[in-house]
């Protein structure tokens, strides 16, 4: 019976991860060259993770076409979209409060704007992950 609840409990945490995913995320698709153009969001990305490296609140993925950053309830994906030649973020969480699911997307024809963003996100990121471990 345990065993049950817990195939249960975790399909119902997979399914609930899938409805806070926004709608650029589920419908990009790996196309020839994006990792070569995703390349310096995630070098970008890999540098950023070394510096934080002493907030264990913040989790990095980091692949070569696609990055997630992660923080409790929060979640930034970043990834590239070469059908339109645009960098594209998305930042979904959900309200604790009332279960309120969201998503924000953005886009970038330019990688320095796509990581000036990162870097701008992962502020308040450490931001809120210092008031949490405080």
């Amino acid at each position: 019976m345990a065993s049950d609840i817990r195939a249960r409990l975790e399909a119902a945490v997979l399914e609930a991860e899938r409805e806070t995913r926004g709608r650029l995320r589920a419908s990009r698709e790996l196309a020839s060259g994006s990792e070569t153009a995703f390349r310096p969001i995630r070098q970008a990305a890999e540098e950023i993770r070394e510096q934080l490296q002493s907030l264990p609140s913040i989790k990095f993925t980091i692949n070569p076409d696609s990055v997630i950053i992660t923080l409790m309830d929060r979640e930034l994906w970043f990834g590239y979209d070469a059908q339109s030649g645009k960098f594209l973020a998305e930042e979904s969480a959900h309200s604790w409060y009332d279960a309120e699911r969201y998503a924000t997307s953005d886009e970038w024809t330019d990688a320095d704007k796509c990581t000036d963003a990162m870097i701008r996100l992962c502020a308040e990121y450490v931001r809120m992950a210092r008031a949490i471990n405080a």
